[in-house]
């Protein structure tokens, strides 16, 4: 009857791992405890309630806190593709012309189709923001020129020498 047990515990196993409920899994836990129940020499009835009790114990008692904690643990998704160019810099390899003008930004080693979100010209070889996705295009921005405010982060230009010793 021990094998019988393995063969059952075995088969919920497999299940499990196909629906990722973590019920068959407990299912498998208790088929487990009736092998031992069955290898220490208890009879078929003892068996079968220490293979239900064991399974509605794990179901009952811990599947609950068990899928709180893995879903706690679940990252964020990770973004791939053209959705995890948006925030990232580029550099301008074909002149931007203007509102209808498109040009192309290079960015992880491609070339995409690119405009500025405000419609503005951006001469090659300009370093720019990628802040949006219309379809294949993207949409950049140009940072901004001359020192960035104490809240953003950024350091400004640094001053020159000249400047400094006076």
């Amino acid at each position: 009857m021990t094998v019988f047990w393995i063969a059952v515990a075995l088969i919920f196993a497999i299940v499990e791992v196909g629906t990722v409920a973590v019920v068959a899994a407990f299912l498998s836990v208790g088929a487990l405890a009736a092998a031992v129940a069955a290898f220490t020499g208890a009879d078929p009835v003892v068996q079968a309630i220490v293979f239900a009790v064991a399974s509605m114990l794990g179901i009952v008692v811990v599947r609950r806190p068990l899928l709180g904690y893995l879903r706690s643990r679940h990252t964020p998704e990770m973004l791939s593709g053209a959705a995890s160019m948006i925030g990232q810099r580029a550099v301008v390899v074909d002149a931007i012309k203007g509102p209808h003008g498109r040009g192309h930004v290079r960015i992880a080693g491609e070339d995409w189709p690119a405009l500025t979100r405000d419609g503005s010209p951006v001469a090659e070889g300009e370093a720019v923001t990628v802040v949006d996705i219309e379809g294949a295009t993207l949409l950049v921005d140009v940072p901004r020129k001359g020192p960035s405010p104490p809240w953003s982060g950024e350091m400004g230009p640094l001053p020159s020498r000249q400047e400094t010793s006076e």
